[in-house]
């Protein structure tokens, strides 16, 4: 037998155990994909502080950049290899001065208003629900059909008390005490990661030329380029989208306070702040952090709260179609349809975290496979225009008429 055609059984061979390989992986994955999930997040906790310090870093190197700008600037008459060390370290240290600035501030600022906020609500939430069980009453007497509803839920209310509420105040204090280790690890993992981000900023430059050895050493020169191609666009996606959807909740934040300060609205801070960060989560995320606020306003007055709710239809609306689109632009290149997707995906997934960063994440993916199908259909000298595929692409009509595609 050849050397040829045992090369070619060889790699038929090889070709077909990797099939098989990824078939039982594939069916794995979907029959166990709790178990997967499980796996996954618990190899993230255990790199909690890794990806802090990552995620930490990857916020500030912009902010290093700028002072490693402004400083090479300022010492442009000296040069050398100490002097570009001196001056990234000079950068870090104020990024990290600025960004611990930053963390006071929200906490000397805006954490003690909310607090104050919240100890008003619990204070003033008894006599309201005094009054609010007191209209209920006065309504259930004038209405027969109601109390009698009322009167079987009340029922079933005393029975769920009776066996299962026992079991809820036991659930309930675990989630407390786990929500106590939750923040304490929180805290733990912050600055661990807050250590790993200086060492990674400080060294940036090391690791992006080690990093840049290895794939010149393990691709060709093509293959190179494309993966660094393909990993700055996905910084462009992702940085933009980050750091616009932050800027954009800042703005709707302040917004919201002027507007609530305004309308003499209580616990402006709080309502703010809510608003701000839940702003952050793509499309359900004003509806999110809406409805709590609304509650906490029709609380102290019914009429204030209509005015709030009809404040932030128009704030949200204003967000949408100016503030947010001017802002981010079309940073994703997603259709409504997959940041829906990515949204519902990553929060299944991920939670709160995987709302905010699903979009993103998504379209980073989307971007990939956009350019392994267009390399393909290069390849094929088939079009990459989407609209000449609306018909039988074999067929005698596989173009659309030049006409059709300017309208």
């Amino acid at each position: 037998m050849e050397k040829r055609e045992v090369k070619k059984i060889y790699l038929q061979g090889i070709t077909s155990f990797i099939v098989v390989a990824a078939s039982i992986l594939f069916f794995f994955l979907i029959y166990r994909f709790d178990l997967v999930c499980n796996g996954i997040k618990t190899v993230l906790n255990i790199l909690s502080p890794i990806i802090f310090g990552l995620v930490i870093s990857y916020l500030l190197n912009p902010v290093v950049d700028f002072f490693n700008s402004k400083l090479s600037l300022l010492f442009k008459n000296n040069s050398g290899k100490r002097k570009k060390k001196s001056i990234n370290a000079i950068s870090v240290f104020l990024s990290l001065v600025f960004f611990i600035a930053v963390i006071a501030g929200i906490f000397i600022l805006i954490i003690p208003a909310v607090v104050d906020s919240i100890s008003n609500i619990v204070e003033i939430l008894p006599p309201k629900m005094d009054e609010l069980i007191e209209w209920g009453e006065k309504f259930l007497k004038q209405n027969k059909n109601v109390e009698t509803l009322f009167r079987k839920g009340l029922t079933i209310g005393k029975k769920w008390l009776e066996t299962d509420f026992a079991g809820f105040v036991g659930k309930s204090a675990e989630y407390f005490a786990s929500g106590v280790m939750g923040v304490v690890s929180f805290f733990k993992n912050f600055v661990i990661g807050l250590m790993i981000a200086v060492y990674l900023l400080y060294n940036k430059t090391r690791f992006g030329n080690k990093s840049r050895k290895l794939m010149c050493a393990l691709f060709k020169e093509g293959a190179v380029k494309k993966i660094l191609s393909g990993l700055h666009k996905s910084n462009v996606v992702f940085s933009g989208f980050i750091y616009g959807k932050l800027l954009d909740s800042l703005i709707i934040g302040v917004l919201c306070f002027i507007g609530v300060i305004v309308m003499k609205i209580p616990y402006s801070v709080l309502i703010s702040v809510i608003i701000g960060v839940t702003n952050i989560i793509p499309v359900f995320g004003p509806y999110i952090g809406a409805i709590p606020c609304a509650a906490i306003v029709l609380i102290t007055s019914p009429i204030k709260g209509l005015y709030f709710i009809i404040f932030i239809i128009l704030l949200q609306t204003l967000d949408g179609n100016f503030i947010g689109p001017k802002i981010l632009g079309d940073k994703t290149g997603l259709e409504t349809f997959w940041v829906i997707f990515a949204i519902i995906l990553g929060g299944g997934m991920f939670g709160v975290l995987g709302m905010i960063i699903g979009v993103p994440l998504f379209a980073v993916v989307y971007y990939f496979a956009s350019v392994m199908v267009n390399s393909v259909l290069e390849k094929k000298n088939m079009s990459l225009d989407s609209r000449d595929y609306a018909v039988d692409v074999f067929g005698e009509n596989a173009k659309i008429n030049e006409a059709e595609k300017n309208e």
